[in-house]
C-alpha cells in the first residue's frame, strides 16, 4: 500500500495529474509559506507548523476560526479565581486516541510532566505560563509539578507561579499526549526521535500513515474523531523547495492547495479554477540585531538601517500594497502609542549616523533568513539594495533548514531577518528576557544579547494585569520604548494567501502566526470530482 501511495505522489508530481481520488484525499502543501515548517517536528519542539500538527494533535484550546479569540478544544470551559492564580479547566467526554484509549485528565499532568521533566529540550514557540512547582521540577529537585493536580478524570487544576490573567491564551501551541503511549521515553530525546512519524498517536481528526522525510506526510481519517470522522478518506502534506514549485503542482493538479505570495495568489483568484483565502498575518517581519556584535549596541547604527530602507515603497510597490509598516513588533495598531518615530526613508542621515558611529562600510554582513517565498526574496532583494545605497553592504542567506538549529542559541548570526506572531493576549516576552530560550549559549542569557530593563520592568506589569484597558496601556509602552530604541529593525506586516482548488468543499484556511493552531473544522473537508 505504500508503495503503491508513493507512486501516485511521483506520478502526479512529474505527470501534472490530479489526485482528486474518488473517497476524497486532499493533498496540500500545508508546510509551505511563513506559517510552515519546512522541516517538521513533534509537537512542542516547533515554532510553526501548527496547520498541520493540529491535524494530528489537539490542545486544551485553540485560537477560533480568524484568530480573534480562543476555541475549546480538548477543554470545554475554563474558570479562573479572583487573582488569577488558580485555573480550573473541564474536559471534553468521550475523546479517545488514536489507538482507542481513552483521554483522561491525567494525560494533561502527564503531558506537563514529561515536557518538563529535567533534560527537556521542548520550547514552543508560544510556552505556557508557569506554574507553581514547575522550577524545581526541571530542576530535578521535586518529583512532580505541584501546580497540576487531576481534580478528576475531566477535570484538571492548573496554579501559576504568579498570577496570570491571560493563561488559557498561552496554551494554544500546548498539545496534549498520551500518557500510556510516551512512558519510558524523555522528552530530552524526543526531539529527534522517529516515534512523531511513525506512531504519533494523537486525538486529532487524522491518524499517522506514512512519512516521507522531504518528500510527504499521509495521514488517515480518525473514525473516532470526537467531532465526528472526518469526511476525507486522506490528507497529504506534500513538502516543496520552495514557493514556486508548490504554486506550479497546485496549477498542475497534483496539489489542491498551498499557500501563495501576494501577487501570484491575486493572479490565481481571479481563476475560477481557485479559490482565494486571506487574512492578517499577525506576524510582524523584523531584522532582529544580536547586540553581541558590538556595533548594534550602537543605536545610532540600529537607527540607520531603519533610515537606509524605503519600507513604505517596499510595502506598497514591491509588496503591492499587501503589507503595512510597523512602528515596533506589535502588529496591531490598537497596541501602538499615539505617537511614535517613523524613521522615514532618508539615505543620507543614515550614512550620517554611521559615520559618527564609526562604521565599517567596507565590511560585508551576513543576513540570516528562512524565509522562502517570492514575497520575500523580493523583499529581501529591495532591502539589499537600498542599504548598499546607505553604505551597509549585505548578503541575505537562506538557511531554511538549519536556522533553528542556531538561531535560539544566539550564536551564529549576527543579523537576521524574520517573522515574529503577536498574540494580542500573549506577547512573545521570551524573545527579551533572560533564559527565554534555554538554548542561548554564553554569558548572556536573552536571545538579543543584551537586557532591557525598561521592556523587564512593563513585561512583569503586563503578565499580571487583569484589567483589558491598563493592560493594552502597557504594550503600548511596550511598543513606545521598542521603537525609540529601534531595539530591532521593525518592517512591516503582511497581509497573508493561500489558493485551493475550487473542487474542495468546506475547506477552510487562514494565516494564523506560525499556523495557530486554529479551529478549521478539517473533519468536514472534502474533495468533488
Amino acid at each position: 500500500m505504500h508503495r503503491i501511495l508513493r507512486s501516485i505522489l511521483v506520478a502526479a508530481a512529474t505527470l501534472g495529474l490530479s489526485v482528486a481520488l474518488a473517497g476524497g484525499t486532499l493533498i496540500g502543501a500545508f508546510d509551505v509559506g511563513p506559517g510552515g515548517s519546512p522541516v517538521p517536528s513533534g509537537p512542542w519542539y516547533n515554532t510553526a507548523g501548527n496547520t498541520w500538527i493540529s491535524k494530528i494533535w489537539t490542545p486544551l484550546v485553540s485560537l477560533n476560526e480568524d484568530a480573534s479569540g480562543l476555541a475549546p478544544q480538548l477543554a470545554t470551559s475554563w474558570s479562573a479565581n479572583a487573582d488569577f492564580t488558580e485555573w480550573t479547566f473541564a474536559l471534553r467526554e468521550g475523546v479517545t486516541w488514536h489507538d482507542g484509549a481513552p483521554f483522561t485528565a491525567a494525560d494533561v499532568k502527564f503531558t506537563w510532566e514529561w515536557v518538563y521533566a529535567p533534560g527537556t529540550t521542548a520550547a514552543p514557540e508560544i510556552p505556557p505560563s508557569k506554574l507553581l512547582g514547575q522550577d524545581a521540577y526541571t530542576a530535578g529537585e521535586a518529583n512532580g509539578i505541584v501546580g497540576i493536580e487531576v481534580v478528576d478524570d475531566l477535570t484538571v487544576r492548573f496554579t501559576t507561579a504568579e498570577s496570570s490573567p491571560r493563561f488559557p491564551n498561552t496554551l494554544i501551541q500546548g498539545y496534549i499526549l498520551p500518557a500510556h503511549a510516551l512512558t519510558g521515553f524523555t522528552a530530552a530525546e524526543m526531539r529527534t526521535s522517529n516515534w512523531w512519524f511513525t506512531v504519533a498517536i494523537g486525538t486529532g481528526p487524522f491518524m499517522h500513515d506514512e512519512y516521507a522525510a522531504d518528500e510527504f506526510w499521509a495521514l488517515k481519517a480518525n473514525p473516532n474523531y470526537w467531532r465526528g470522522a472526518p469526511q476525507l478518506d486522506r490528507l497529504i502534506n506534500r513538502y516543496f523547495a520552495d514557493e514556486t514549485a508548490a504554486i506550479l503542482a497546485l496549477e498542475g493538479g497534483a496539489i489542491q492547495f498551498t499557500y501563495a505570495s501576494g501577487d501570484v495568489a491575486v493572479g490565481l483568484g481571479a481563476n475560477p479554477a481557485f479559490e482565494l483565502f486571506q487574512g492578517p498575518s499577525g506576524v510582524t517581519n523584523y531584522l532582529i540585531f544580536n547586540f553581541r556584535e558590538p556595533a548594534f549596541q550602537d543605536i545610532r547604527v540600529r537607527q540607520a538601517f531603519l533610515h537606509a530602507i524605503d519600507r513604505e515603497t517596499i510595502a506598497e510597490v514591491v509588496l503591492n500594497g499587501t503589507a503595512q509598516v510597523v512602528p515596533c513588533i506589535t502588529p496591531f495598531e490598537a497596541f501602538w502609542p499615539e505617537t511614535y518615530e517613523t524613521y522615514p526613508y532618508d539615505p543620507a542621515k543614515a550614512r550620517a549616523l554611521l559615520a559618527e558611529a564609526g562604521w565599517d562600510g567596507s565590511a560585508r554582513l551576513e543576513v540570516k533568513t528562512y524565509y522562502t517565498s517570492q514575497f520575500h526574496a523580493d523583499a529581501m532583494a529591495a532591502m539589499q539594495q537600498f542599504l548598499s545605497e546607505a553604505g551597509i553592504q549585505t548578503t541575505f542567506i537562506l538557511d531554511a533548514a538549519g536556522y533553528n538549529s542556531y538561531f535560539y542559541t544566539g550564536q551564529s548570526w549576527d543579523v537576521s531577518y524574520r517573522g515574529l506572531g503577536v498574540n494580542m493576549q500573549a506577547f512573545p516576552y521570551r524573545f527579551y528576557e533572560e533564559e527565554g530560550w534555554p538554548e542561548v549559549i554564553g554569558e548572556e542569557r536573552t536571545l538579543i544579547g543584551q537586557r532591557v530593563p525598561e521592556l523587564e520592568a512593563l513585561f512583569a506589569r503586563a503578565r499580571v494585569e487583569g484589567d483589558a484597558d491598563t493592560y493594552r496601556a502597557i504594550m503600548q509602552d511596550v511598543c513606545a520604548v521598542q521603537n525609540e530604541m529601534a531595539l530591532e529593525g521593525y518592517l512591516w506586516t503582511a497581509v497573508r494567501f493561500g489558493v485551493a482548488s475550487a473542487s474542495l468543499s468546506d475547506f477552510y484556511w487562514y494565516p494564523a502566526p506560525a499556523g495557530g493552531p486554529y479551529d478549521d473544522h478539517a473533519e468536514l473537508w472534502s474533495v468533488g470530482n
